[in-house]
């Protein structure tokens, strides 16, 4: 009867014992959970984080002389977020304007100022109804302008350039050749 007795204290003092505590490691765990879904950090990224220019002043062999100014536009960004534990990365791309100033012998026989709007427009970049280009009217940013000095196009000057998608691998490349006339054709080279 006393083992009997002996065995009836400890299972209730066992049960009473145990009334469904957290451990410390759970307790920890389940603090740090309620620390990541209250505190919210926003950490606000601009790229290029100041204004960029560039001007590029360029005379070929077949008497053509290209000037190409790129810079920064400080009003229109491309938003992309990224959360990495309580920290909310907010990376703003600028887009870039660029001009582009062509003359002929002396002569002036193309100038013309780009933009956002104005280049979807020249490439194409719709996203309703070109799928091949999707989203690149919103998302996609100036990667790089450049003169082809190549040494077939002695009637004409080549200019490439190239949009792009960050934080990914798609990219856009064209072709933008202008005329002694000063007329201009735009070919698509690749889409990614």
């Amino acid at each position: 009867m006393k083992k009997l007795l002996g065995l009836l204290v400890i299972l209730i003092i066992g049960f009473t014992s145990c009334e469904g505590r957290k451990t410390q490691g759970q307790a920890l765990s389940e603090d740090i959970e309620d620390f990541k879904n209250e505190v919210k950090i926003e950490k606000v990224i601009y790229k290029p984080a100041n204004y960029v220019e560039r001007e590029v002043d360029t005379l070929l062999y077949n008497g053509y002389r290209v000037k190409i100014k790129t810079y920064s536009d400080m009003d229109n960004t491309v938003l992309f977020t990224e959360i990495k534990g309580t920290v909310n990365y907010q990376t703003y791309y600028r887009n870039f304007k660029f001009d582009i100033l062509v003359e002929k012998d002396g002569k002036r026989i193309y100038n013309e100022h780009f933009d956002k709007n104005k280049i979807n427009t020249l490439l194409e970049f719709n996203s309703a109804t070109e799928p091949n280009n999707k989203d690149f009217d919103k998302l996609g940013i100036l990667k790089s302008i450049e003169i082809d000095d190549n040494l077939s196009f002695p009637d004409r000057i080549k200019i490439d350039i190239m949009y792009a998608v960050p934080e990914t691998d798609r990219t856009s490349l064209y072709s933008l050749f202008i005329n002694k006339k000063g007329i201009v054709n735009v070919d698509r080279i690749e889409n990614n």
